[in-house]
């Protein structure tokens, strides 16, 4: 099967805000390297959280997604940078969590830790990420991977891989359901349980970059869940968990993902 899909590029040019900004889920004081997330559109922050969409509350059952290969911009050139080793980071996967941030009892995480310092990052001028995981790593199986791939939340199967976004909504009181799952698509293995040769027809990673200002170290990110569904229709549709990029809704929201300011800078 050729491969139709390469990773997809997005660029914030209009979108950045170097304002200073707060957040319920967050200390104020962050370490070198921090940036924290923070979802904004919500109508609720509390236990059930939920978010405007079209002008109905939904509920956020699930939000998590997957960033790699960080690289930050100097003098017209791109540099490779590690996240921090940690429960939530290998030195180049962060996994960010937020459905959960409202439950004690729950593991969440709403923040990336880059290993650089004050110094390095007052010189760049862009920031670079992939939402998603790279192919070596994105096939492996649960009981050889370890954190932060090793969770069967964000896990498809070896053929398929991981989900690299994963977004769940429901309206309860109105039995309903809408989900958005981002993975590889159109991958050939001998069955589900192992992993592919080479890269799946449809491989659905979207390639970020975040303009910056020098001499700023006090970053931070905006979230919006209602840009990523902008003009889907979450009623009359199932979502997106297996279907091509080729198809609606998932050409929408893919095409969000990359146009739509969902990421900015805070």
């Amino acid at each position: 099967m050729a491969i139709k899909s390469h990773t997809f590029t997005a660029v914030f040019l209009s979108m950045v805000l170097m304002l200073a900004g707060c957040s319920e889920f967050s200390e104020d004081k962050t370490q070198t390297g921090e940036i924290p997330f923070f979802l904004t559109g919500m109508k609720s922050t509390r236990c059930p959280m939920q978010v405007n969409v079209q002008g109905e509350a939904w509920q956020l059952d699930y939000f998590g997604f997957y960033l790699s290969n960080p690289e930050v911009r100097i003098n017209g050139r791109w540099q490779a940078v590690k996240f921090k080793q940690n429960e939530w980071q290998s030195h180049n996967i962060a996994l960010l969590r937020f459905h959960q941030l409202c439950d004690d009892t729950a593991p969440s995480n709403d923040n990336i830790v880059l290993d650089v310092t004050d110094k390095f990052m007052k010189r760049a001028t862009n920031l670079r990420f992939t939402l998603g995981v790279p192919f070596e790593e994105n096939h492996q199986s649960l009981t050889s991977a370890s954190l932060p791939l090793a969770n069967s939340e964000m896990f498809t199967n070896e053929q398929s891989g991981h989900k690299f976004l994963r977004l769940d909504l429901s309206q309860p009181d109105k039995n309903r359901e809408w989900k958005y799952h981002l993975g590889s698509i159109g991958c050939e293995s001998a069955s589900l349980s192992s992993a592919p040769f080479k890269a799946c027809a449809f491989t659905n990673r979207v390639e970020f970059i975040l303009p910056m200002t020098q001499l700023d170290t006090d970053l931070a990110l905006e979230l919006s869940v209602s840009n990523i569904v902008s003009q889907v229709d979450l009623v009359n549709t199932e979502g997106c968990t297996t279907q091509t990029p080729e198809q609606q809704p998932c050409k929408k929201l893919l095409h969000n993902l990359l146009h739509r300011p969902w990421l900015k800078w805070d």
